[in-house]
């Protein structure tokens, strides 16, 4: 239940029950294991499903992919590349998506630099064996102070190597096309999460993605690095159960399946 002031009064708001599911969708390179330490605040509220980024060679394909298996209305949150996933089911779907949580992620589109470096290394790896990614690329997705924190750096490395050569080879070429006039036609309360410290998606990206939403708010968390799963689980698990107590009649923390 809400309130609001109305003609001197305070008045109270019923709000629409929780959706009964939330769909997480990883980033980059990253499988279930992303969310682990958000789970304990994400569970006792919600049925939780995994969506994940290994079958299609297209943002449009693996949006696809997932809205085929979606179980009903649902809290989406998509991290990084599953951002972009995420909002292309809000916009493409929106039947199935209650609400939008966006980590660390962006509408703009890949720029050429970006596609060029990333053409290079596919063809680096094609010819080379494949062991993960480089020390180099996972200590940039951290936060500066925790660049040599070999617990986050294996963490990172163990969900690059479980994916594979083939699933690397498919999600470098993917080709991120500009969002941004897609957001205006995007109605489900939503919320940006970013990092102050993120080296690979910069602030003004979520601030520009939150002002294309009808309904989007945006919070910046002022420690941790690129993956806020991993560095910040606990600020990032009551960000949104702030937003989420402001749009939803939360029900009685239960303990979940998750799927």
């Amino acid at each position: 239940m809400s309130q609001l002031w109305q003609d001197g009064l305070m008045v109270d708001l019923l709000l629409p029950a929780f959706p009964p599911h939330i769909v997480l969708i990883p980033g980059f390179m990253c499988d279930a294991n992303l969310w682990q330490a958000l789970l304990p605040a994400l569970r006792p509220y919600a049925e939780i499903h995994y969506g994940n980024l290994n079958q299609g060679d297209s943002i449009d394909q693996m949006a696809e992919h997932i809205i085929a298996r979606l179980p009903g209305p649902s809290l989406i949150i998509g991290f990084s590349l599953g951002g972009y996933v995420a909002r292309r089911i809000a916009f493409t779907a929106p039947e199935f998506v209650a609400g939008l949580a966006l980590l660390n992620t962006s509408a703009r589109a890949s720029t050429p630099e970006e596609l060029l470096r990333n053409q290079q290394q596919i063809r680096m790896v094609q010819h080379y064996p494949y062991k993960g990614q480089t020390r180099s690329a996972l200590r940039r997705a951290l936060d500066p102070d925790h660049q040599d924190n070999e617990v986050l750096l294996a963490q990172l490395q163990a969900m690059s190597l479980t994916l594979g050569k083939d699933i690397f080879l498919r999600q470098l070429a993917l080709h991120r096309a500009d969002g941004h006039a897609e957001l205006a036609h995007i109605h489900c309360p939503a919320i940006m999460v970013a990092n102050r410290k993120d080296q690979m998606r910069q602030p003004d990206e979520a601030e520009k993605l939150a002002a294309g939403l009808s309904r989007g708010e945006l919070r910046i968390i002022e420690q941790g690095g690129h993956m806020s799963p991993l560095e910040q689980p606990a600020e990032l698990a009551a960000i949104l159960f702030a937003w989420m107590q402001k749009y939803w009649t939360m029900p009685i923390a239960t303990t979940s399946t998750h799927r």
